[in-house]
């Protein structure tokens, strides 16, 4: 018999020696199938040509299956984040005419009373060094004994929008005391403890903390505690004789962004507070020159 090599030097053997190399190969072949049937891995030649259109089966049926889903899932994904920006710009485009009307509404405001567009963070002291860029709003009185703006103050994940007021109360030392409504919490981190005063309609609706309790009581007189029960959501802070209001827009019932209403409540604060500062406060806990 010849072999490839031997056919090779016949005429025309090069097509043969290709012929007698695929027939070894195709035996070899054969061979090794036989060998994996014998170890029960396959049954018959049949039948591994019929698990391999199985497996090709899972792999590729299933992956042409999962792919809507995939392109589905991955659209979801991605409509959910896109449809969140649109939705915020467009209100933030409805709600820009409202705010254009609140701040020239606070503009009006503050030029009846002689208020200046330019308060200072230092104007608000007893919030601590702040970034002058989480004001807005911002007027002052030309000697910036009364400061007011609107104030955005990052909270972990949140943000808190409040409205701030910040006056003088000349011929005043007092100690610290805070007065808040008690479904929010005080502007300034930490504080005294807390006090109760005489009044329990006063009690149920703010909490009093204070260094001093005396000074707490005489400052909290029943015409200061009425003012306070008067005016919706202010709140303040008072050490010295600087006294610092404020009200927390997110908590308002009924917050409306075109109108200054926040500004208006402070302002009436204002009025009322330095007209009810009690006498006996202002002998008790003078300041001395």
């Amino acid at each position: 018999m010849l072999n490839a090599v031997d056919v090779d030097r016949q005429p025309g053997g090069t097509v043969v020696a290709r012929k007698l190399r695929r027939l070894a190969e195709a035996k070899l072949i054969k061979e090794r199938l036989a060998s994996v049937c014998a170890a029960g891995d396959l049954q018959t030649a049949t039948g591994a040509c019929v698990q391999a259109d199985r497996v090709d089966e899972r792999y590729t049926r299933g992956a042409v299956t999962g792919l809507p889903v995939l392109v589905v899932t991955m659209s979801v994904a991605l409509a959910v984040p896109i449809g969140g920006v649109i939705f915020i710009a467009v209100a933030l485009r409805r709600r820009a005419p409202l705010l254009r009307a609140r701040q020239q509404a606070i503009a009006a405001l503050c030029s009846r009373r002689g208020l200046v567009l330019g308060a200072l963070p230092s104007d608000f002291a007893m919030l601590g060094n702040i970034d002058h860029r989480l004001l807005t709003n911002s007027y002052a009185s030309p000697d910036h004994a009364v400061a007011v703006a609107d104030y955005m103050r990052p909270a972990g994940k949140h943000t808190q929008f409040f409205t701030l007021l910040a006056l003088t109360v000349t011929g005043l030392d007092v100690p610290y005391v805070s007065v808040t409504r008690r479904e929010l919490g005080t502007i300034v981190v930490g504080g005294p403890p807390t006090l109760e005063l005489e009044s329990i309609d006063f009690d149920k609706r703010f909490i009093v903390r204070a260094k001093d309790r005396r000074c707490a009581v005489m400052l909290l007189d029943p015409s200061v505690m009425q003012l306070l029960l008067d005016c919706a959501d202010v709140n303040f802070d008072m050490v010295g004789d600087k006294v610092l209001t404020y009200i927390n827009r997110a908590a308002e019932p009924a917050h409306r962004p075109s109108e200054p209403v926040e500004f208006e409540m402070v302002f009436k604060f204002w009025d009322g507070f330095v007209s009810r500062v009690p006498e006996l406060l202002r002998s008790e806990y003078g300041a001395t020159k």
